[in-house]
């Protein structure tokens, strides 16, 4: 068992990071009777498990939900893999909505380099809905 800031210390996290996913439930202290959080080896697993979900895209309470099915004696995989799927597609999504604005992009500074003295009485040409 280690306190919090060890624990922080080993997982390169704040204290108060630590504290508000215990506060969370996401990580399950045990409590000594003065009231200081000791954790188990198993929380440092738990937090890397965190931080890697949140690199993939997963939310705090995408998470949980994911902790709380562990936690009920549920394997988690089935729901895992749904959701990735779920963020593979948005991903895909946004990656076109990037091609096409980088498209729209290029498109206008080309024009703006072909007519670099455009009339601009309002707003500005380079800016206007084609």
């Amino acid at each position: 068992m280690v306190t919090i800031g060890e624990l922080a210390k080993q997982a390169g996290e704040s204290v108060k990071t630590i504290r508000y996913w215990s506060d969370l439930a996401m990580l399950e202290p045990i409590r000594t009777k003065s009231n200081y959080r000791l954790y188990s080896e198993s929380s440092l697993k738990r937090i890397k498990f965190i931080r890697t979900s949140q690199a993939l895209g997963f939310t705090l309470s995408e998470i949980k939900a994911f902790i709380d099915l562990r936690n009920s004696g549920k394997e988690p995989c089935h729901e895992v893999v749904s959701e990735l799927n779920k963020h593979l597609k948005t991903v895909q999504k946004n990656l076109q909505e990037l091609k096409n604005l980088e498209s729209e992009l290029k498109n206008r500074l080309k024009w703006a380099q072909e007519h670099p003295d455009a009339d601009c009485n309002e707003g500005c040409v380079y800016l206007e809905a084609n």
